[in-house]
């Protein structure tokens, strides 16, 4: 069942076979000139939340648990592994985009508690070097970089990517984001179209 992708909906990243397990995450951002998504890691484990995580209710999430949403998890990820898998929750955008400001406003130590209106309050769990919850972070850490990707704009693969999804759509070969390989593979299309004409 595939639904549209929007920012804000809670859905599994799905596994890498063999490399990483699936992971519950929330859509940061979209963007559909390599059809990847911006998407935070989520957990349900608030009472070992830390200055750095957010716990947001319920009724917030739209979801049938109390979520925390762990700011220094943010990563690109492909659609195609999001898509398929039914949305479990839904959080507000606005409230997402405010999240993102905040967090990389103050990228060290705490975060400011000025979301408890919101139904969102900061995690107080007071973290120790290598106790369990700097264990379990770890390893989330680990895993959830092996599910996500650091989007290299001058590799093939982008350039592949983006001449794909934009292929019927010259416009966007007009755009400064356009690379130069997708736009050579572009022109190439092109003449071939016009030779075989």
């Amino acid at each position: 069942m595939k639904n549209k992708l929007e920012v804000g909906q809670i859905r599994k990243l799905d596994s890498i076979q063999g490399i990483a397990t699936s992971r519950l995450v929330v859509i940061a951002e979209i963007d559909q000139r390599d059809a990847t998504c911006l998407v935070f890691l989520l957990n349900n484990m608030s009472e070992a939340a830390t200055p750095r995580d957010l716990c947001i209710s319920k009724s917030v999430a739209k979801s049938k648990y109390e979520i925390v949403l762990m700011t220094d998890y943010l990563s690109r990820a492909d659609q195609a592994r999001l898509v398929s898998n039914k949305i479990l929750g839904v959080i507000d955008p606005h409230l997402i985009n405010r999240i993102r400001e905040i967090s990389f406003a103050s990228p060290f130590g705490g975060l400011a508690n000025n979301f408890q209106k919101l139904g969102v309050t900061v995690g107080g769990y007071p973290v120790q070097k290598y106790d369990s919850v700097w264990l379990f972070r770890d390893n989330e850490f680990d895993n959830f970089s092996r599910l996500t990707f650091v989007r290299n704009p001058i590799s093939l693969d982008y350039a592949a990517k983006f001449y794909d999804n934009n292929k019927n759509n010259p416009a966007a070969f007009m755009s400064e984001d356009a690379p130069f390989v997708a736009l050579r593979f572009f022109a190439i299309s092109q003449s071939r179209i016009e030779v075989a004409a």
